[in-house]
């Protein structure tokens, strides 16, 4: 059994898509100086190396397998987007709590814009103090009504499809914490008078 199990960020559907869209930009290019002036296909080269060069970052970076969470016997460690979708991970933790202080590891969704984000987070077994808390809940904008604040903050965007693993790897080092997928809403139960 290794002493820490590290997850890496997987490429999203949102990835394949924004590739898909450089490459149609790329052909559309190429297409329209076929049919253009003599001009038309020296830009058609400019416009599609850069239609092109911008989702292949995007998987030069993911290829780098930039880790999202740490599991080891000690605790938890989650590891920030340095800017939103960039695939790209702080180097410090934003997130580092011991087991003890940890009541449950949370899989759930965040809206940002027209797409659901997974998130892994953590909440922790106090509450949060009041002071550093942001006023107005700022940072409950695209958050679920079943997610709590506390969880909200200590959560980073994930790819839902390391999920099994990361749920394996929390399982195995947790003995009372609760690993949970919400990322749907739980049911709600009617009362029958």
């Amino acid at each position: 059994m290794p002493d820490v199990e590290r997850i890496a960020d997987r490429p999203h559907l949102r990835d394949a898509a924004r590739t898909a869209a450089g490459s149609l930009i790329a052909a559309g290019a190429v297409v329209a100086a076929e049919a253009g002036t003599s001009v038309g296909w020296p830009l058609a080269v400019v416009i599609a190396a850069a239609a092109l060069a911008w989702p292949g970052a995007r998987w030069k970076r993911l290829a780098a397998k930039p880790v999202v969470a740490e599991f080891d016997r000690g605790g938890v460690r989650l590891y920030p987007e340095t800017a939103e979708g960039r695939h790209t991970r702080k180097l410090g933790p934003s997130v580092d709590l011991p087991w003890q202080e940890v009541r449950g590891v949370y899989f759930w969704r965040r809206r940002r814009g027209p797409v659901a984000v997974t998130m892994i987070g953590v909440e922790p077994v106090r509450r949060d103090p009041g002071p550093d808390a942001p006023p107005g809940g700022a940072d409950r904008r695209g958050v679920p009504a079943h997610v709590s604040t506390a969880l909200a903050r200590r959560s980073v965007p994930f790819s839902s499809l390391g999920l099994g693993g990361a749920e394996a790897a929390a399982k195995r080092f947790t003995v009372r914490a609760r690993v949970v997928d919400a990322r749907r809403a739980p049911a709600k139960r009617r009362r029958v008078y």
